[in-house]
């Protein structure tokens, strides 16, 4: 009963962002976009590779984004994974996929920042049960953005509602994240993100970070936690459409991850 009425709650939630997406005023523009973009499309992938004192994961996470409107983007996010135990054995395959819904509901002002609510569904198309727990999550959240001279904020709340497998009960889980760039150069920046978990679910991060990029798809198998990750990286933007990122991200677990990704902007980029 409790997983029917959490899918009636993100359903009647998705519906309200479609209905908010209202032609905007001309000169409102995507989130962090400031010139008119010729096509709102951006794809890329990356890389990443995850170890703790159970198994190595190597992850390919790709992503598909687009922007219906100013107001209005899509993202989809699929992957492939393959986990090594560290005591033999291994599996590969398809991980789950993730699609994302983003509304900018308060456009960013000199004084105020941005306000974007935002829908996940995590489907599960992972085929083995180490990649997925073979049930929907559903998340709800918002995200404050904001630009400075030199540098940029977000910040990033989200409630999830964990779907649990047969003979497990899995725990709802919040996560709260703060991440930053700081601009160097032109064509050069470092990237910091924290991110901390309250239950069963596992690390999202912010949209178009490093540890928000696909990620690994560690499947959400403890009743309940409260874990914490940092990261750390560089990016660079070779010119206004390819965007390329690495870094390091380290989990209160003891656990490490190493990841790279890429970004084309089909319109004219940041």
């Amino acid at each position: 009963m409790r997983r029917c009425a959490s899918a009636a709650l993100i359903t009647g939630f998705l519906a309200l962002l479609a209905l908010s997406a209202a032609p905007p005023p001309a000169e409102a523009t995507i989130l962090k976009t400031k010139r008119p973009r010729l096509l709102a499309l951006t794809v890329g992938s990356g890389f990443e590779y995850a170890t703790d004192s159970e198994q190595s994961e190597y992850g390919y996470p790709f992503l598909i984004d687009y922007g219906f409107s100013d107001k209005l983007k899509v993202t989809i996010e699929p992957s492939y994974v393959f986990l090594k135990s560290k005591a033999g054995g291994s599996v590969s395959g398809l991980g789950d996929l993730e699609t994302t819904v983003e509304s900018e509901l308060v456009k960013e002002r000199r004084y105020r920042p941005a306000l974007t609510l935002e829908g996940i569904v995590k489907w599960p198309t992972a085929r083995h049960a180490e990649l997925g727990t073979g049930e929907r999550d559903y998340t709800i959240g918002l995200l404050l953005d904001k630009e400075f001279v030199g540098w940029d904020a977000d910040f990033n709340a989200t409630y999830t509602f964990v779907g649990s497998p047969p003979g497990a009960h899995l725990q709802n889980t919040i996560e709260v994240s703060l991440a930053s760039e700081w601009h160097l150069t032109r064509t050069l920046s470092i990237v910091g993100e924290v991110v901390t978990t309250h239950g069963s679910g596992v690390f999202r991060g912010q949209p178009g970070s490093i540890s928000g990029i696909g990620g690994l798809p560690r499947v959400a198998s403890e009743p309940f936690g409260n874990e914490s990750e940092g990261t750390l990286g560089l990016a660079e933007r070779l010119n206004h459409h390819l965007k390329l990122e690495e870094g390091g991200i380290l989990k209160t677990d003891g656990s490490w991850q190493a990841v790279f990704g890429w970004e084309w902007d089909f319109g004219e980029g940041d």
